[in-house]
């Protein structure tokens, strides 16, 4: 039966160099799948300008590369097939508000949608609309790991809005004993904490408005449950595009991990999210935040995919870095001198051990560079799944100058990377049977 849509889900692309000049076979046969699909869509954590014009400052933090690509990288997205592109990310405003207008700005002069930002929180959270032969797509996007100042803010009758992202919030559930260690540490290195009815907040000194909460819970253990008014806020923008569109995409970009089975998995949070938002109306829920894909879980004939990698990387070929950037705690006294440049920066950089990644999978790490998987989903009449494809793809790694570009995987790569799929699929009832270099989910 001939499926009513295809949709491509791509990884997330953060992407700073020219793809379109790119001849290898095994590129090209990546971007083929993205281009037939009557939808493609990819996660875009860049922010567009030239570091320079109206507003654009960098922050005195960021989400780790203060990011950048430059206004031809809107066209280049075009050129790859992308029509749809989520904003709701940890690097949004690395550049400041005029930052954030121009990244709008290049998309919009390229006829790309994108959702997840906006001038205010009611901006932020609107569901942004592709049109196409096949019906109406619309997407949802929202971020839980950023900087509070990220936060897009609720405009009033007496004072305007903030630009910024649509938030998922979480806070923590903890045991009694929890809460007391973290009251005897909070006092220790001199943070506040107050108790509001069952909840503890904690805050450093000089910001009370940056609260980590804790909920006392009856069982032992520490979990994270999404933020009741976030939750809802976001559920009521995917029932209004249920209603405006014809299929619905609901997109979070998360950092967090399972406090249990390690960073191969969603926090505890996300699944019981993900399957709300389905039940207000999405067709298909996606995250993603960390490198490696994560597993696949299909809820009510719909799909869920708590991660799909990398799709494009190139964070580590932008051209100017921040001072800030330069100061990280780490780095030897070279780079303490104001002659340091870009290259010696992103040195320094490698030389660190890795963020703390605990429990990672060690099937990422067989030679390769980042890995992930375009997901090429085909949708019936009624909105539920007909057939899920996955193709893997794996980064180029080697030099910098080429580090980020994905190539369509094959052999043993391509099935260690659907193995591994397979292998986070299945707690959550998933098989993936892997045929003519891709994965079939079995339905």
């Amino acid at each position: 039966m001939k499926p009513a849509i295809t949709m491509a889900l791509t990884g997330e692309s953060i992407v700073n160099r020219r793809i379109s000049v790119q001849t290898e076979e095994r590129f090209l046969s990546v971007i083929k799948i993205v281009r037939e699909a009557d939808v493609a869509y990819t996660h875009f954590e860049g922010i567009i300008h030239d570091y320079d014009g109206p507003e654009v400052y960098p922050a005195a933090l960021s989400g780790y590369t203060w990011q950048w690509a430059p206004r031809f990288i809107a066209d280049e997205l075009k050129w790859a097939g992308l029509r749809l592109v989520s904003l709701a990310h940890n690097h949004v405003l690395d550049y400041s508000y005029g930052a954030l207008f121009s990244t709008w700005k290049a998309l919009n002069d390229a006829g790309i949608a994108h959702a997840g930002t906006g001038m205010n929180l009611g901006e932020a959270r609107e569901p942004a609309y592709v049109d196409t032969a096949k019906g109406r797509v619309a997407l949802v996007s929202m971020c839980s790991s950023n900087l509070y100042s990220a936060r897009a803010g609720e405009a009033r009758r007496d004072v305007k809005g903030r630009p910024g992202l649509n938030p998922l919030r979480f806070y923590y559930v903890a045991d009694l004993n929890t809460i007391e260690t973290l009251k005897q540490l909070a006092f220790k290195v001199g943070w506040h904490f107050a108790k509001a009815e069952k909840a503890w907040l904690f805050y450093p000194p000089g910001s009370a408005h940056m609260i980590y909460k804790f909920v006392e819970g009856d069982q032992e253990g520490v979990t994270t449950v999404a933020e009741e008014d976030d939750a809802e806020g976001n559920f009521r923008s995917i029932r209004d595009a249920a209603r405006q569109a014809d299929y619905v995409i609901a997109h979070l970009h998360t950092h967090e991990w399972h406090p249990d089975k390690g960073a191969d998995y969603p926090a505890k949070y996300v699944p019981p999210f993900a399957k709300s938002c389905i039940d207000a109306g999405a067709h298909m829920f996606t995250a993603e935040g960390r490198e490696p894909p994560k597993g696949i879980e299909i809820y009510k004939g719909r799909p869920i995919f708590y991660g799909r990698g990398c799709f494009l990387g190139m964070s580590r070929t932008v051209t100017r870095l921040p001072a800030d950037f330069y100061f990280r705690p780490g780095y030897g006294p070279e780079m303490l001198r104001w002659e340091a440049t870009t290259a010696d920066a992103m040195d320094a950089r490698d030389a660190l051990p890795s963020p703390l990644n605990p429990r990672g999978h060690a099937s990422t790490s067989k030679g390769e560079g980042p890995i992930g998987v375009v997901a090429l989903c085909s949708l019936g009449d009624d909105g539920g799944l007909t057939e899920l494809k996955l193709y893997p793809v794996a980064l180029t790694r080697k030099p910098r100058s080429r580090h980020g570009v994905p190539m369509l995987a094959e052999g043993a790569t391509a099935e260690r990377i659907i193995a591994y799929l397979g292998e986070l699929s299945a707690p959550f009832g998933t098989k993936i049977e892997y045929k003519d270099g891709a994965g079939l989910v079995q339905l």
